[in-house]
């Protein structure tokens, strides 16, 4: 019933009260629904989304203890679960006609019946307010009127809105600059996700939604957010038109702003600058704003090349022939123009994807090298690019296995861009090595309320869940990832393991060859299916991936795990051996996992683990 579904979401809200990084999703996995599901029912069955219907619960209880207890206003907001007293204050006044101050003022008859006559928020006119203002500064602003209009000074931090941007359209004559139309959406995310008061959409979950047919509340709802921004690109010979708008899509589609951008193509730099300052100040409600940034002029050329580049890396089509065009793409880029960050940014992302994709030790050497070398040329150029600090972050972690300076570089990375999902996920990183997992769990969390609907992010997550052994979290965590993104094979590939822990081996091996028909190992799957015993088809598989055959993983921190599942722990401690030289990057995290609890007596398994430094899960972590 309706009823029982409302009290039991409401009672888990109650009982989270004070954390204010629960949200959606943590409440849709309290529900035991997956977060799409959660967002439908919850709009069904009160007419509002999710995050209004938490909001909603939190300011319910802030009149409570208003009146009972003599806290004072910013107290009353942790207390309810809000990270922000000023947007408690604002979010109080919205839906109470009154601050929380004033309520406490009016005492007795007159306080109820203020609550009571509570006024209705008015997002729309904001809003319509927001666009009018948009417009304005947007024709003002090349005159030098916005300093002596818009300096008073600030009077409260700026309410956070959640804001997704979509992939924009390529509309030129033969659907041939997407890498345009994709750049421009990527930077965009970038240049939004460095303004204080934006949680925006991490540019993985976003791009799910290229050339999709949902409507706009659908998108909303899957991905958290207030707004919308969605445009497209048309260009010809050297020029470029830029239509882009600004859409509310609650409680009804509401198109606030629009406008065009017409540049020539050597220019979309700034175009990308000036649009995505103006968008946020002004929905910031800015009132001190600092000048928009200068951008240096990049090489027309290095540009279309470095787009190029940028879109095989976007797309994640994660193939060593794919990464290997992306590759010269950039360095074909840096080579025309050698002082433009980005490009080497990207260029040390795809390095670190190639090292991903071989197994042969002088070959990664290489990609890491030259990895390395190329987000310290990004970081030098530009000490600001969030993403390149995320990537030097994994490579001193996961490489150098320099924890501490993994951390540093993550929270760096979070100055610079507040709702960076990829810092969170290094920050799980960091507590999971360091045993602390309520921290690694709420990392990946938050990762994940940033990132929605990226199969990595919740696949971390859903390992986070094994580790501390929340088994039951973390198949429906990983059910979640395959139900989304069916061919999404490492959430198959940690689901086995999820189910192997449980004892049910058959749905291992069942999970386990549906893996195998996606990498297209017919002779694998085929065997799963004969119905032979577990542990021959471990060693069945063993015996193809020990010998470096075609299609399977020869990942020696993963092919240890298969010496484990044969009861061979001095075989997995052999491999873990030959891990740890080859610095494998998984590996730190391979060590915590719950398959290896019987090594944690022997010798060589704690000298690996003290020599890497990193502290083992108990049976019962949390």
């Amino acid at each position: 019933m309706p009823e029982l579904f409302i009290n039991k979401a409401k009672q888990s809200i109650l009982d989270n009260l004070e954390n204010d990084k629960f949200g959606v999703s943590e409440l849709a996995a309290e529900m035991g629904l997956s977060r799409s599901q959660f967002l439908r029912k919850i709009k069904s069955v009160t007419g509002k989304s999710a995050n209004q219907f938490i909001r909603d619960i939190r300011l319910e209880e802030s009149i409570a203890l208003i009146e009972k207890d003599d806290h004072t206003a910013s107290e009353i907001a942790y207390k309810v679960g809000f990270s922000s007293p000023s947007y408690f204050n604002k979010c109080f006044h919205d839906k109470y006609g009154c601050t929380p101050g004033d309520y406490k003022k009016q005492a007795g008859e007159e306080a109820v019946s203020a609550i009571e006559t509570e006024a209705p928020p008015k997002p729309n006119n904001r809003m319509k307010v927001v666009g009018m203002f948009l417009v304005f500064i947007i024709v003002t602003v090349g005159f030098g009127y916005w300093g002596s209009k818009m300096a008073k000074p600030a009077q409260s931090e700026p309410e956070e809105i959640a804001i997704a941007v979509l992939p924009f359209l390529d509309l030129s004559e033969m659907n041939n600059r997407s890498h345009l139309a994709l750049g421009l959406t990527d930077n965009l995310i970038t240049e939004l996700s460095k303004m204080k008061g934006f949680r925006v959409t991490s540019r993985g979950s976003a791009m799910i939604f290229r050339d999709s047919v949902r409507i706009y509340s659908e998108i909303a709802e899957y991905l958290g957010a207030d707004l919308l921004l969605e445009g497209s690109v048309l260009t010809e010979d050297d020029s470029m038109l830029v239509n882009v708008q600004l859409i509310n899509p609650f409680p009804e589609e509401e198109h606030i702003w629009a406008n065009q951008y017409y540049q020539r193509s050597t220019k979309i730099l700034q175009v990308v600058s000036d649009l995505s300052y103006n968008i946020a100040t002004e929905i910031l409600n800015a009132t001190q704003p600092a000048q928009p940034q200068e951008l240096p002029e990049v090489n027309g050329e290095a540009h279309e090349l470095y787009q190029k580049g940028r879109m095989l890396w976007l797309t994640q089509d994660i193939r060593k022939d794919k990464m290997k065009d992306a590759v010269e793409y950039l360095s074909s880029s840096v080579a025309i123009d050698p002082d433009f960050a980005p490009a080497y940014l990207t260029l040390a992302e795809c390095y670190m994807a190639l090292d991903r994709l071989v197994y042969d030790h002088a070959e990664e050497q290489v990609y890491r090298s030259n990895a390395r070398a190329a987000v310290d040329k990004a970081l030098e150029l530009d000490n600001t690019l969030a993403d390149a600090y995320t990537t030097k972050a994994n490579l001193v972690g996961k490489l150098d296995w320099d924890w501490e300076q993994m951390k540093k570089l993550a929270e760096k990375a979070l100055e610079q861009q507040p709702s960076n999902s990829d810092a969170h996920l290094v920050l799980s990183n960091y507590y999971t090595v360091k045993g602390d997992y309520n921290n690694a769990i709420s990392e990946a969390l938050t990762a994940k309320s940033l990132d929605p609907l990226n199969p990595r992010t919740l696949s971390f997550l859903a390992e986070r869940y094994y580790i501390v052994g929340e088994y039951e979290k973390a198949v429906d965590s990983y059910r979640e990832v395959i139900e989304l993104f069916p061919t999404f094979g490492f959430a198959m590939h940690g689901l086995g393991y999820v189910y192997l822990q449980q004892g049910a081996l058959d749905k291992t091996i069942e999970i386990w060859t549906e893996l195998q028909d996606l990498m297209r190992n017919k002779a694998v799957a085929e065997y799963y299916r004969t119905g032979a015993s577990f542990e021959d088809c471990v060693k069945f598989y063993m015996d193809g991936a020990l010998k470096g055959q075609d299609k399977y993983c020869c990942n020696q921190a993963v092919v240890s795990g298969l010496f484990m599942m044969v009861d061979d722990p001095q075989g997995t401690i052999d491999y873990l051996k030959v891990a740890y030289e080859v610095r494998n990057e998984d590996l730190p995290f391979v060590l915590s996992y719950p398959l290896y609890y019987p090594l944690h007596n022997y010798p060589e398994f704690q000298k690996l683990v003290n020599d890497i430094g990193i502290v083992l899960p108990q049976t019962n972590p949390l």
